[in-house]
């Protein structure tokens, strides 16, 4: 959780694990956190820097561009195998940048991806052999990557077919919702195919009335169940549809005992969690499936 001028990393339980407040002038527009809450990288408008868990800088270099405060935001994420990777904005092409963490933010790599001014997210499996990037530009263009490094001097990547919105926990499927598309899919990891995909008009109760339109919010729960998001237009609140991994089948609809605001849902890493957080009162809270459950019958799971 961060501002322009703070940082909180929170453990499983949602305690504070990490707490920063930075004391120079420039904002942080992006946070990355390395999987051991070691170090953590911040990215500014003119440069990015690498800081232990006590705030100490290891190391701060210029990463080539002039950001702005504003729309579009950067991104940026610290793998657990030393890479820092960066997602930077530009009006003349979108740029992904990859740095070396232990070698004091030597440039691995830089590519010129296929869009402009997007707004990009990194999913993560948790093997972290792969690192998926999401990249949305307006209400119906997306683009998503799935890169690996080989020997940390080569970036390989490839054009997803889908629109990246999660992976599970292995990183054998992902979670493609239907920006601009229609579909919303299951997508195998090695070789980007349909496992199982289902348009959103074709969900009942919901894809077929008017008074519904589905979110990029999303979360793959478990290799069985993915979490989406649909709202009404009849104020801000969301409902949550819990659907089959094989079939695309709605299970549910999430009964919280509480509304929840619009693009609420946060992974939480495919292991049966999810998150929802509301911004306007600044909660963040986890959830969790109770066992058993199923796709074959219709009805309300019980949550924790």
């Amino acid at each position: 959780m961060w501002s322009d001028r703070s940082l909180r990393v929170l453990d499983a339980d949602l305690t504070v694990a990490l707490a920063w407040e930075p004391s120079d002038e420039d904002p942080i527009l992006a946070v990355g956190v390395a999987p051991d809450r070691s170090r953590f990288a911040l990215l500014g408008p003119r440069q990015v820097q690498v800081r232990s868990a006590d705030g100490r800088v290891r190391w701060a270099v210029e990463h080539g561009r002039a950001l702005s405060t504003g729309w579009p935001r950067p991104t940026c994420h610290l793998s657990g195998d030393n890479l820092l990777w960066l997602f930077l904005p530009d009006g003349s092409g979108d740029q992904l940048v990859v740095l070396d963490a232990s070698g004091g933010g030597t440039e691995v790599d830089r590519r010129l991806l296929q869009t402009v001014d997007g707004s990009a997210t990194f999913v993560l499996g948790a093997n972290r052999q792969h690192v998926g990037l999401h990249i949305s530009v307006g209400p119906e263009t997306c683009l998503s990557h799935r890169w690996t490094t080989d020997d940390r001097r080569l970036l390989a990547g490839h054009t997803l077919n889908g629109c990246l919105a999660d992976m599970n926990a292995s990183g054998s499927f992902y979670l493609s919702m239907p920006h601009g598309s229609g579909w919303i899919a299951i997508r195998d990891g090695a070789d980007d195919s349909a496992r199982v995909e289902r348009r959103y008009d074709d969900i009942p109760e919901f894809g077929d009335s008017d008074d519904y339109r589905m979110h990029e919010a999303a979360a793959v729960v478990s290799d069985d169940w993915v979490l989406v998001g649909v709202a009404t237009d009849q104020g801000d609140a969301e409902q949550h549809l819990l659907l089959s991994t094989r079939t695309l089948r709605p299970q549910t609809v999430m009964d919280y005992g509480m509304d929840v605001p619009q693009n609420s849902i946060r992974s939480s890493g495919g292991q049966g969690h999810w998150l929802t957080y509301d911004a306007r009162l600044g909660v963040l809270r986890r959830w969790q499936l109770r066992e058993p459950h199923t796709d074959e019958v219709e009805g309300q799971l019980a949550l924790l």
